[in-house]
């Protein structure tokens, strides 16, 4: 076997869905579109690596770490 295939690259993906398909319980025949990231997209950021990043900066601009001694 040869090496995995690379995963498609990240883009903006639509998938149009009938009503009637959603197994709601009533026929209409409205279409929802989906629309979502799809592929090879990098992690969106946490709160707490958003969090984390601003305390790093606050320390840094301080001149070190909080409790930072001998």
């Amino acid at each position: 076997p040869g090496p995995a295939p690379a995963p498609p690259p990240c883009a903006l993906r639509s998938l149009r869905v009938g009503v009637a398909q959603l197994g709601l319980g009533y026929p209409s025949p409205e279409t929802l579109v989906f629309r979502y990231c799809g592929g090879a997209c990098p992690a969106p950021p946490t709160l707490h690596a958003l969090a984390l990043g601003a305390l790093r900066e606050i320390g840094e601009g301080a001149g070190g770490a909080e409790g930072a001694g001998p």
